[in-house]
C-alpha cells in the first residue's frame, strides 16, 4: 500500500520524469560529444588547425632541356612576380581604408553619429584611396607592358577563381554548421578563405628592373604614399640561351652569283624555336580541367603540381609535348599563427629532358637557310634560262623561299638537326607573316608530294616483289602512254628538243631520274603494292619523333597532334579510283612519287636511312630515353644486298656523274659547275621536282595576290653522306631538304644540301672513316 502510494504520488512521478529528461539530455550531449571528439574529431581538429596556418606556396623550377652534348637549350632563370592583395583586386581595400580613416577622425563622436553621417564621412575619404588603386593599375600597365584590357582580364580571372573556390568552401562550411547546430537556427557567417587573404600574381616573370621599380613603389617614403597591396615575389622565367646566335659562314664555294671571298656573319633568331616551343603565361580552362590546383580527390585538397592563374604552361614544341615531365611541383611555407613555428616543404623541380639535337649544328644550318645567305631566295640559276638567256620564273629575284631540312644519324636514328624556314621569330617579324605559316613546323607537320625522291622506294618494291629485275632495261621514248604524248611524259621530253633517255637499267635510271622507267615499275606493281611499300617505309603514320601531344576535340575525344603521318591511298580510295576510271593513270604517276601520296621531310630522311641500313628500321627520335606511343618496333624491310648496292650506285651517280640530275648547275653562258663541292666526302642522293598545287603570292602585303604560280613545283634534295672516298666511305647521315615552290630540285635544294654537308664537317661529324 505504501509502495503504491509512493509510485502514484504526483511528486515522485514528476521527479522520475525530470530524471529521465536529464538522463536523456546527458545521453544526447554525451553522444554529440563522442561524435565531435571521436567520430569527427580528426576532421574538425584538422579544420581548426588549418585556421591557425598561414600558407605560402613556393615556386618550383621547370626541368631543363639539354642537347646531345649536354648544353642547356631551355632553362629556368631566377625572376620575379608582381602580386597584388586580393582586397585590392576585388575593390574592398579603398572602402576599408576610408572607413578606418573616418573612424580615426571621429573617435570622440563616432558612436553618436547617425548611419548617414558615418556614410558621408567614409564617402568623403574614399576618392583618395580609389585614386591610389588606379595609380597601381596604371603602374602595372606601364611597367608591365600590357594593355589595360589584358590587365582587367587577369583581374577578372583571379576574382572568378577565388570566388568559385570560396563558394565551394562556404557550402562545405554551411553543411557543417547546419549539421552541428541541430535545428539549423544558428545564423551562418562565411569565413574568409586563404585566397581572400593572400596576394595574387598579376605580372608573372618580370625583368629585374620592373621588379625593383615595384618594390620602390610599394615602400612608404616621405612625401609619397606607397602603391596599395603590391608585393614582389621570387619566381622563375623560361630562357633559351641559344635563341639568338651569330654564325659566320664561308661564301667562297657558293654558286657563282653569290660567291665571294668575304665571309658573312648572320644573326640567327629563333634557333630551334619550332622544336623547343614556347611558354604561355595564361592558364586555360583545359589546363585546370586536366590538373586543377584545388583537387578534392586529394587528402589536403591541394595538388601542388596543379594549375592556377599566373602559372607558365608549355604551349608549343617540346615544352608542350613534355609538359608533365618538365613541370615540377610547388613547395609550401606554413607558418603557425599561434606559435610562430615555420614548416617548409621544398618545391620539387621538374625533370630534365635530353634531346638528340646538336644545337650548334642546328644554328649553323638555320644560318645557311636564312634569306641573308641567299640560297633560300629566288635566284636566276634555280629556274634556268630560255634559249635567249632570259629568266624563267614568275617570282622576283630575292623573294624569300620557305622550306625545311632534316639531318638524321643513320646508325642511331638520332635527329641531329631539324630546321623549319622561316623560324617563328623571323616569320612573325616578316611583313606578311600569314604568307609563310611561321608556326608550322615543316619537317614533321607539313606534307609534300615526294616526286622523284621516292624512286628508290619504288625500285626496291618492284625488285623485292619480283615484278622487275635489276638487269632489265626500259626504253625511254619520252612518253609512257602510246596514244598520249602530252601526259605521263619524261621530264626531258619537252620543248624545244624533246629528247629521250633510250634503254636504261636501274642504276642509270635512278641517276638520270627517268620517269618512263618508273612509270613502268609503278604499272607493274599496281597501286595497292606501291601503297604497301610506302607504308613499310613509314608513310601513312606519324613517326613519333617526340613532338606529339594530346589534344581534346569538342566532343571530348582525344587526338594526337604535333606530327603528321603523310598519306597513302587506302583500299577504299583505290576502289574509288577504279570505279572512276582513273586508277591506271594514278598508279603510273605514283611510280614517280606523284598522285595520292604525301610525306614529311623527316619521313623522307628516315626512308633513305632505312635503305642505308639495308632495310633495318629504326624510328627517328628527337628525345632520348622516352616511351613511345607504340612500343612495338616497326617491322624490318627485307632488302637484298645486291638491290641496296644498285640503289646506292644509282644515287651516287646522280651527284657524281655529268648526266646525274643532282650533279651540276648550268648558267646562262653555258658554263657548268658541280652542286656538291665538299672535298673528302661521298654523297648518295636523289633530286626531286615535285608538282604542287597552284598558289598565289602577295608580295607587297596589300592583301591581294601579285603573282599566281600556275604549275609550281617543290624542290627536293634527299640523300646520304659519309666521310672519305667512295671506295671506303659508308652512309653516316641522311639529309632531306625541301624548298617550297623552289622549282628544280637539283639547282635549288642541292646547293642548300651542299652547305648542310659543310655544316656537318664544321661541327666535326664527317671525319674520314678508317
Amino acid at each position: 500500500m505504501g509502495t503504491r502510494k509512493l509510485q502514484g504520488s504526483m511528486f515522485h512521478r514528476r521527479l522520475m520524469l525530470l530524471w529521465f529528461v536529464m538522463a536523456g539530455g546527458v545521453l544526447i550531449l554525451g553522444g554529440q560529444m563522442t561524435k565531435l571528439a571521436v567520430v569527427q574529431g580528426a576532421e574538425r581538429f584538422a579544420a581548426a588547425e588549418r585556421r591557425l596556418d598561414l600558407v605560402d606556396y613556393l615556386p618550383t623550377t621547370r626541368g631543363r632541356i639539354l642537347d646531345r652534348h649536354g648544353r642547356p637549350v631551355a632553362i629556368d632563370r631566377p625572376s620575379y612576380d608582381v602580386a597584388v592583395d586580393y582586397e585590392v583586386i576585388n575593390g574592398a581595400w579603398p572602402l576599408q581604408q576610408a572607413a578606418r580613416d573616418a573612424r580615426a577622425g571621429h573617435q570622440a563622436d563616432w558612436a553618436e553619429m547617425s548611419p548617414d553621417d558615418r556614410e558621408a564621412a567614409v564617402a568623403q575619404r574614399l576618392p583618395a584611396y580609389e585614386k591610389r588603386v588606379e595609380a597601381l593599375w596604371a603602374a602595372i600597365v606601364e611597367h608591365g607592358g600590357i594593355e589595360r584590357g589584358e590587365l582587367d582580364r587577369r583581374l577578372d580571372a583571379i576574382k572568378k577563381d577565388v570566388q568559385s573556390m570560396a563558394a565551394v568552401v562556404w557550402e562545405r562550411q554551411l553543411r557543417q554548421d547546419i549539421k552541428f547546430a541541430g535545428d539549423g537556427e544558428q545564423e551562418f557567417r562565411p569565413r574568409p578563405i586563404r585566397e581572400q587573404r593572400q596576394a595574387h600574381v598579376v605580372l608573372p616573370r618580370v625583368p629585374d628592373r620592373v621588379a625593383f621599380a615595384f618594390r620602390r613603389m610599394g615602400e612608404d617614403r616621405p612625401g609619397r604614399a606607397p602603391l596599395p597591396g603590391v608585393s614582389v615575389l621570387d619566381s622563375h622565367r623560361r630562357a633559351y640561351p641559344w635563341d639568338t646566335v651569330e654564325v659566320t659562314l664561308d661564301r667562297s664555294h657558293l654558286p657563282r652569283p653569290l660567291r665571294t671571298t668575304e665571309p658573312i656573319t648572320i644573326r640567327v633568331e629563333g634557333v630551334a624555336d619550332h622544336l623547343l616551343g614556347t611558354m604561355r603565361g595564361d592558364v586555360w580552362a583545359a589546363d585546370i580541367e586536366r590538373r586543377p590546383f584545388r583537387n578534392d580527390d586529394r587528402p589536403d585538397g591541394i595538388d601542388l603540381a596543379g594549375y592556377r592563374e599566373g602559372d607558365a604552361v608549355g604551349h608549343r614544341g617540346l615544352e608542350r609535348a613534355f609538359e608533365r615531365h618538365l613541370r615540377g611541383a610547388r613547395g609550401v611555407m606554413l607558418r603557425r599563427l599561434d606559435s610562430g613555428e615555420l614548416q617548409r616543404t621544398p618545391p620539387t623541380p621538374g625533370r630534365d629532358l635530353s634531346i638528340t639535337l646538336d644545337i650548334a649544328l642546328q644554328a649553323r644550318i638555320q644560318a645557311v637557310m636564312s634569306p641573308q645567305f641567299g640560297l633560300m631566295t629566288a635566284q636566276q640559276w634555280q629556274a634556268g634560262y630560255t634559249t635567249a638567256g632570259a629568266l624563267e620564273t614568275v617570282l622576283p629575284l630575292g623573294t624569300p623561299l620557305d622550306g625545311a631540312a632534316v639531318v638524321l644519324d643513320v646508325d642511331s636514328g638520332d635527329i641531329l638537326a631539324m630546321v623549319s624556314v622561316p623560324t617563328i621569330a623571323a616569320g612573325l617579324a616578316a611583313p606578311c607573316p600569314d604568307e609563310h605559316k611561321p608556326y608550322c613546323n615543316r619537317p614533321v607537320e607539313e606534307v609534300y608530294p615526294p616526286g622523284s625522291i621516292a624512286k628508290p622506294i619504288v625500285l626496291a618494291a618492284a625488285v623485292s616483289e619480283q615484278v622487275h629485275g635489276l638487269a632489265a632495261a626500259v626504253d625511254c621514248q619520252g612518253h609512257y602512254l602510246p596514244d598520249r604524248v602530252d601526259v605521263a611524259r619524261c621530264w626531258c621530253y619537252r620543248a624545244p628538243h624533246f629528247t629521250t633517255h633510250g634503254p636504261l637499267r636501274a642504276e642509270e635510271a635512278l641517276a638520270r631520274s627517268c620517269n618512263i622507267y618508273f612509270y613502268t615499275l609503278g604499272a607493274e606493281l599496281g597501286m595497292a603494292r606501291i601503297a604497301d611499300w610506302y607504308g613499310r617505309f613509314g608513310v601513312g603514320r606519324p613517326l613519333d619523333v617526340g613532338l606529339m601531344y594530346e589534344a581534346r576535340r569538342a566532343d571530348g575525344s582525344i587526338v594526337w597532334r604535333g606530327e603528321s603521318g603523310g598519306t597513302v591511298p587506302a583500299a577504299s580510295e583505290i576502289e574509288q579510283l577504279r570505279k572512276a576510271g582513273e586508277l591506271r593513270f594514278a598508279t603510273v604517276i605514283m611510280g614517280i612519287g606523284q598522285g595520292p601520296v604525301m610525306w614529311t621531310p623527316v619521313q623522307a630522311a628516315n626512308a633513305y636511312a632505312t635503305i642505308a641500313r639495308r632495310g633495318a628500321t629504326r624510328p627517328p627520335t628527337l628525345v632520348r630515353d622516352r616511351p613511345r606511343r607504340s612500343e612495338a618496333p616497326p617491322a624490318a624491310i627485307e632488302l637484298d644486298d645486291v638491290l641496296v648496292a644498285a640503289i646506292l650506285d644509282g644515287l651516287r651517280a646522280s651527284v657524281s656523274e655529268m648526266y646525274g640530275t643532282g650533279h651540276h648547275i648550268v648558267y646562262s653562258d653555258g658554263t657548268v659547275e658541280p652542286i656538291i663541292n665538299v672535298p673528302d666526302v661521298t654523297v648518295w642522293a636523289k633530286t626531286g621536282t615535285a608538282q604542287a598545287r597552284q598558289t598565289s603570292r602577295d608580295l607587297d602585303c596589300d592583301g591581294e595576290a601579285d603573282v599566281t604560280l600556275d604549275d609550281p613545283t617543290h624542290a627536293w634534295f634527299v640523300g646520304l653522306v659519309g666521310g672519305g672516298a667512295a671506295d671506303a666511305a659508308r652512309p653516316r647521315y641522311a639529309i632531306a631538304v625541301v624548298v617550297e615552290y623552289g622549282g628544280s630540285g637539283g639547282r635549288t635544294a642541292g646547293p642548300v644540301a651542299n652547305e648542310i654537308i659543310r655544316a656537318l664537317r664544321s661541327e666535326g661529324y664527317l671525319e674520314t672513316q678508317p
